[in-house]
This record gives C-alpha cells, structure tokens and sequence, in this order.
C-alpha cells in the first residue's frame, strides 16, 4: 500500500494507540489525544508525530491545521476515533462538547486539509435491536436510547452532512476486547461468573442478551483494510466492524465457567428481568456507598434477552474481508481466562485503567 499519512484522534486511546502502531509501520503518523502518548506506544509507533489538543476547541483544531499546512505536512486520511463515555443515561456536557463540537472541528479541518477519507468510529450500540428473526444491516437506523448511543447517532448525522465535502465512512463497530479483555461490559461478566458461588452462575433474563465482540487485532485489520479498499467504497459509506450474528450470554457463560475448573457447577441460573432491576439497584447503591466505579446500570436491563444480531454481508462484500476465527470471542476466552487467573493484578489494573479512561497503550 502507497504510503500516506494518517491523522488519528484518540491516538493514546485504546482503539487508537493500537491502529497507530499497526499503520505505522508503512504510513505516516500524526496522533491527536487530550493525552500525551505512553512510551510503549512512542517505541511501537517509531516515527510517529504526537499533538495534545483538546478537539472541542475549534481555535485550536483550526491553529493545528493550520500549522501542518504551514509545514506542508498533507493529511491524507482522517481517523477519528476520539469519543467521551460514561455508562449512565443522562447528557453530560462532554457528550456535546467532545462528541459533537469535537467532531464537527476536526470533520472542518479534515475538509480544509482536503483529505482522501474521513474514517468515524461509530458503535453497533447505537442500533436499537432488530425485530425476533432477524437482523440489523448496516443501513439500519441508529437510535437514542442512552446518552452515548444518542451521541453516535449525532456523529453519523454529523457525518452525512459532510459528506459532500469530504469521503466518509462511518465504522459501526462491536464491542473491541483484547487477550486481557478491556472491554468493561465483558470485564464485568467474567468477574460474576468466574465466582464459585451461586451468584456466579446467575443470568439475567433467559440468556438470549447477545452483541457481536470483535478483537482488537481484527479491528485494527478491517482498518486497513478500509484504506487498502478505499478506491472501492462509495463517497459515503456506513460499515460494520464485527462477526455476523452475535454472541449470546448463553454462550460466554458456558466458556467461562468452563475455564474456571470441573469445581464450577456449568448450570446457569436464570434470573428474571425485575428481581435482577431490583438487585442491581441495591447493588450500585453499596458500590456508591464505597465510591466504587459501576458498570452495570438498570437501563441495561431493558436490553435483557434482546440480542443485537447483525448481518455484515454488505461489509463483507465491500472489503473482501472478515474477522478471522482464531480471533473470535468464544475461541479467545480460554486465553483470556488463563490471564485472569494467571495474573490477576495486571489484568485487573489494565481493566480498571480501561474503564476509568486513562488507557496507556500497551499490546496484548
């Protein structure tokens, strides 16, 4: 592939840090984070430039273009992959202010650079579930039923608006873990079932909740591959990044138990819907009381037996490209357990340092 220079927002982050240092080795890279990077990625991404800037300041975005023109530095491809989260459903300020004022800069200087590609990190969570028998494609519409999901519906609108000005493609992408997992809903379920008791063998609804996981090896690959193919793909593409169908708690719960040891009892305990409301409700409030962080929240309840079952083969088609199965969630787990029990403090702190926002990149 030509060599070309991508700028990559989110660059410290742990989607970006890891594309960073995969397109490294034959482009040119300039990353962008509130964040400096850590020296693992400085030496893994060998050459790359680094800028802390705040992308919800539209004088500084607008100042840095400015001087990466001034220097003759072309951006070639936009990367954005900066986002702000939380796991509540109340609008947050940052919503607004890195999520839409922040990509609405950058889609600006992109625009100005004159960029062959602007690349929006968009989230299969932001699609409402697809009726019992079927699946979502990637022309289904997003919804707004959380605050982040409503924001990733803003950037996809964000997005088309441009798109007259600039190529984009929006990447709807699943749920990224790596062979430490780093993905805090996944962090979560491995921490309940991965107890002896009865409580690691409780599973809300009737198992059927489900999302397609891809890892991050393979996210980092639809990613290049996008650029290889980028001649191909329409001026304005939506595509997912993700397995077809999904993965039930049916399936990771079985995986789970059956690392753990023959002590384990592998018969799961169902729990209906409004008792498991009511024990989370009790369950956040000791953790608050402790000031400890929450995942689990009662909304996600309303999603219980509710898979988001996707059909990628449009994607497919478009990239001549899929996840790899060596990679897939269910045969990755028996890796992922081993550390979890192996090494217990660094899985647990690269876990917390995920969820808590300050991910320093490190490689799996």
């Amino acid at each position: 592939m030509e060599r070309k220079t991508a700028l990559v927002t989110g660059s410290s982050g742990f989607l970006g840090s890891a594309i960073c240092v995969d397109l490294s080795r034959d482009h040119d890279i300039i990353g962008v984070d509130r964040r400096g990077p850590s020296a693992a990625l400085r030496q893994q991404a060998a050459g790359g430039r680094w800028h802390t800037l705040d992308i919800s300041d539209p004088d500084g975005v607008t100042a840095f273009f400015n001087r990466l023109a001034a220097a003759r530095r072309p951006v070639h491809y936009v990367l954005h992959m900066a986002a702000f989260y939380h796991f509540g459903q109340r609008w947050l300020p940052e919503y607004e202010r890195v999520n839409v004022m922040g990509l609405r800069n950058i889609l600006e200087g992109a625009v100005r650079a004159g960029a062959e590609r602007f690349l929006f990190a968009g989230s299969i969570a932001s699609l409402p579930p697809a009726p019992e028998g079927s699946a979502l494609t990637e022309k289904s519409s997003p919804g707004t039923a959380t605050a982040y999901t409503r924001s990733k519906t803003i950037g996809e609108s964000l997005l088309a608006r441009y798109s007259d000005r600039i190529p984009t493609l929006a990447l709807r992408i699943g749920g990224v873990f790596s062979d430490w997992c780093e993905l805090p809903p996944l962090y979560s379920l491995m921490k309940l079932w991965s107890r002896p008791n009865m409580m690691g063998r409780m599973i809300p609804g009737r198992g059927m909740s489900g999302f397609p996981y891809i890892h991050r090896r393979d996210l980092v690959r639809c990613v290049r591959r996008i650029l290889e193919r980028r001649h191909s793909l329409a001026p304005s593409e939506i595509l997912f990044a993700a397995p077809p169908g999904c993965t039930t708690h049916n399936e990771l719960f079985a995986a789970v138990r059956g690392a753990c040891g023959a002590r384990f009892d592998p018969r799961p305990v169902y729990v209906a819907p409004f008792p498991a409301r009511c024990f989370l409700f009790v369950k956040n409030r000791f953790k608050a009381a402790l000031g400890r962080k929450r995942y689990e929240r009662r909304w996600m309840m309303d999603y219980v037996d509710k898979p988001l079952v996707v059909d990628t083969a449009y994607t497919r088609q478009k990239l001549q490209w899929r996840p790899g199965p060596e990679l897939s969630i269910l045969n990755r787990l028996p890796v992922l357990m081993r550390r979890f029990n192996q090494d217990r403090s660094a899985w647990e702190g690269r876990n917390v340092r995920r969820n808590e926002g300050r991910y320093d990149y490190d490689g799996d």
